[in-house]
């Protein structure tokens, strides 16, 4: 495999990461204002029940396109985008078998993105208290952001290391 593949396949790696998390915090972000708007729950609680959904989402993202457990490497670095991309979504046999393969990886990646969930609470709790729940919206994105680079490392490192 040459250098060039290898970039390209890291770069790849990081929009689609990009893409998912962006699909995922999307998702985390509407679920929190729904459910702060439209119900009594604190920003606080609301913030568990909007985590546990983008985790959905999260997890079938990067398992599928992200961080695809394909059988071939030459699958990951073909030349077509296009072959690239349907590789990718087809990479995973979808037989109980394959399903009991995956039991440890979302493990894994449920305990990645519940460590990065405790941080992010943990820091979106202090803010509020520091600032107030007026200002909750920015305080989720500014804390989001942050534990997004961590989120990526567990992933990439050890959740989905095949």
């Amino acid at each position: 495999m040459n250098k060039i593949a290898i970039t390209q396949s890291a770069s790849q790696q990081a929009l689609w990461f990009l893409a998912v998390g962006a699909s995922a915090a999307l998702v985390h972000f509407l679920i929190l204002i729904s459910v702060v708007n439209f119900t009594t729950v604190s920003p606080a609680w609301a913030n568990v029940v909007a985590f546990l959904i983008a985790f959905i989402v999260s997890f079938f993202g990067h398992f599928y396109l992200t961080f695809s457990q394909s059988n071939s490497s030459t699958d990951k670095h073909s030349s077509n985008n296009d072959d690239y991309i349907k590789n990718r979504r087809t990479s995973v046999n979808k037989t109980p078998s394959s399903w009991r393969h995956s039991l440890p990886i979302l493990l894994k990646w449920f305990a990645s993105s519940l460590l990065g969930f405790i941080a992010n609470q943990s820091l979106f709790v202090l803010g509020l208290s520091w600032f107030g729940e007026r200002y909750y919206i920015i305080i989720w994105l500014v804390v989001t952001g942050v534990i997004t680079v961590m989120t990526f490392a567990l992933g990439k490192l050890w959740a989905f290391k095949s």
